[in-house]
């Protein structure tokens, strides 16, 4: 759904340019800012409370549904919703309308012990070779925590001087070879940029940041990282010639290896996100230490041993543009309408205390932004700066393939990830509710009409949109288990770890590596696992074998979107299983009827046991036969014959440790 906001193009105005601090900002009239909080089985919607002649109306969605639907309107002097629905989780939309239009709107996914799953799905590390040996103890160490996460993970490196296409071709050829389809591509290192568009006063859109020729000249192409996530687009390079950009990067002319498009030609599949810190030497270390540090800083926070205070803030220099909408939008969503601050300075404020979440925008250049400060800035407070997710927007540091670009320096100081946010607008709310930044990334590169696009100088849908960090972070982590033992003892499998000091409870896992499953496991034949102790008996594992076990702390996680389940990364350790008490005892075991005509039951089983049953004719020979069957709570099976069969034969039991044939008589009753 778009709203009527009267499109923007314009250009940021350049370093010296000084804006004034208005009363009326743009950015903040244009957004309903949204709080929630939950109780039992209501969603209680907030926004900040004024008088207004109009009507605040209320869509919503089920997560994963494609349209809103409208579910209430309230006046205008009214600033809550309660939602009764007894949905535990859901996206809502609410416009300010004034009867003829939307003045303005704000989204929200919000939700109650909302729990994301486990399995994550695939995801495809493209690393600079360069890092092939310098960095393999965090890349080893990079893989091991993202299946702790729940990714599948696969690793390719790439020559850093091989061309675009090239790569492309060989990540194809990887996708197309797994059986599991990744849905994240996290790229690291200086692995070789597209670069795609016709951003000109004469071509298919201005620059986003509106320095068209003689104003700027940041025209042409511009690095394009949606290139190596979308494999159904058509990428052309024989139409676009354009030479009027103020550096040689930004040259496009016919077969020069720089695609055509300036918009996305097809919704990119992938999520992604990059950390290169290639050409960042307003930092003292070279790039490989600079992917290290960021990488061992990952790793810390995946862990628990880095916390950032819940509080936002924005430092909005462009009080006449709606870029900040993107900060008034996303940020109460994390950390809470109260908890929002917009009238304190970016590095005042992150050096002397910590902000989960930052914005900042005004008139800037490859490497500063007007009233927040520059990639120099960065360098020199990286040991105090403490942010771990910021926004920024101003002029061409958007195009983060420059020298000393401030998005990477902002990753180099110590941020988790940083974005271009405003230009256009960035939608990782679902983030409030446990969600990775990739899955709202790929949202804002993807959307043309789902969400309201900011409509600045035409920057939705561009080729240039990028994630600047890891695309599986999320927002809050919990400290997981540690000092895991498992042992094999008479028939069953026992668990202990020492306790984490953020868990409530904690889950215990069996993962299956070469099925991609990871399940829950269950106790007493029956019950999921999940327990507030710091050891698990699992005694429902009746073969033996090699079995992979994970224990997750679970934490109820409270954030400005309501609640949701955190568990932290697995802690993961393996076992030979001997179980040498599982066999089925023949004389407990019953068929009846028997004969057997349509349907059956097999009593006598153990309760939680998976069971393989073959039926057989007199000469052996197989009738039919049932797969993974699961013995209910009380020890049973009820199966249906479909195949038509009279006489004497037999019904095969198997539960992968032993087998018995148990003799019957088959009449065909049909």
């Amino acid at each position: 759904m778009k709203a009527p906001f009267k499109l923007i193009i314009c250009t940021l105005l350049s370093l010296n340019y000084s804006a004034s601090k208005l009363n009326a900002q743009v950015a903040k009239t244009q957004v309903v800012q949204l709080e929630a909080s939950v109780k039992e089985s209501t969603i209680s919607l907030k926004w900040p409370k004024e008088t207004y002649s109009g009507t605040f109306d209320i869509y919503s969605r089920n997560f994963g549904d494609v349209n809103f639907n409208k579910i209430s309107s309230v006046a205008g002097n009214i600033n809550s919703y309660d939602d009764k629905t007894g949905v535990t989780n859901k996206e809502f939309l609410v416009i300010k309308n004034n009867g003829t239009a939307a003045d303005a709107l704000g989204y929200i996914f919000a939700g109650n012990k909302f729990e994301a799953p486990i399995k994550k799905g695939g995801i495809v590390l493209l690393i600079d070779s360069n890092y092939l040996s310098a960095l393999s103890n965090e890349i080893t160490q990079l893989k091991s925590d993202l299946i702790a996460t729940g990714w599948q993970v696969n690793i390719m490196f790439v020559n850093r001087t091989s061309k675009p296409s090239a790569v492309k071709t060989k990540l194809k050829k990887l996708i197309e070879s797994l059986k599991l389809r990744p849905k994240t591509l996290y790229i690291i290192g200086h692995v070789p940029v597209p670069y795609s568009g016709y951003f000109s006063s004469n071509g298919d859109r201005p620059p986003p940041d509106g320095h068209v020729e003689g104003s700027g000249n940041h025209t042409g192409a511009w690095p394009a990282d949606c290139y190596y996530g979308d494999f159904e687009g058509f990428w052309t390079d024989y139409i676009v010639d354009c030479s009027t950009g103020g550096s040689a990067r930004f040259h496009n002319i016919p077969k020069d290896g720089k695609f055509d498009q300036t918009t996305i030609p097809n919704n990119i599949e992938l999520e992604i996100g990059r950390v290169d810190m290639y050409d960042m030497d307003n930092f003292s270390t070279n790039d490989t230490q600079m992917v290290r540090d960021y990488l061992n800083r990952v790793h810390a926070w995946r862990n628990g041993e880095i916390k950032f205070t819940k509080h936002a803030l924005i430092d909005n220099n462009f009080t006449g543009l709606n870029l900040a909408s993107t900060g008034y939008h996303n940020l109460p969503c994390f950390v809470g309408l109260d908890s929002v601050f917009d009238n304190r300075d970016y590095f005042t404020e992150q050096n002397k205390t910590s902000y989960l979440w930052s914005y900042g925008c005004g008139a800037g250049s490859y490497n500063s932004c007007n009233g927040i400060g520059t990639t120099s800035t960065f360098a020199s407070s990286k040991a105090s700066f403490s942010n771990g997710f910021t926004m920024l927007a101003g002029s061409f540091f958007g195009d983060w393939d420059s020298k000393n670009n401030l998005l990477r320096g902002a990753l180099a100081a110590g941020s988790l990830a940083s974005c271009w946010g405003g230009i256009p607008k960035w939608y990782l709310h679902h983030m409030g509710m446990g969600m990775n930044i990739g899955y709202g990334a790929k949202i804002t590169i993807n959307n043309t009409a789902e969400y309201f696009n900011g409509q600045f100088n035409g920057s939705w849908n561009g080729v240039f949109i990028a994630l600047m960090g890891d695309p599986t972070l999320t927002m809050n982590t919990v400290k997981p288990p540690t000092n895991l033992t498992i042992s094999s003892t008479n028939g069953t499998v026992q668990l202990n770890w020492n306790k984490s000091s953020d868990a409530e409870s904690y889950n215990i896992y069996r993962i299956d590596t070469s099925k991609y499953e990871i399940t829950l496991a269950r106790t007493k034949c029956g019950t999921l696992s999940n327990t507030t102790d710091t050891f698990f008996t699992d005694d429902c594992n009746w073969a033996s074998g090699n079995y992979i076990y994970g224990v997750s702390a679970v934490k109820l996680e409270t954030t400005g979107s309501g609640t949701y389940m955190n568990q932290s990364m697995l802690n993961i350790g393996s076992i030979d299983h001997i179980n040498q008490t599982n066999a089925i005892e023949l004389n407990k075991v019953a068929i009846t009827p028997n004969p057997i005509s349509n349907e059956f039951s097999i009593s006598g089983l153990r309760q939680g046991d998976v069971i393989d049953i073959e039926l057989l004719n007199n000469l052996g020979q197989l009738i039919t036969k049932y797969k993974d069957m699961h013995v209910d709570e009380f020890g049973c099976l009820k199966l249906t014959i479909n195949q038509l069969y009279n006489g004497i034969g037999f019904v095969k039991v198997n539960n992968r440790s032993n087998t018995m044939a148990i003799p019957v008589v088959f009449i065909n009753s049909k």
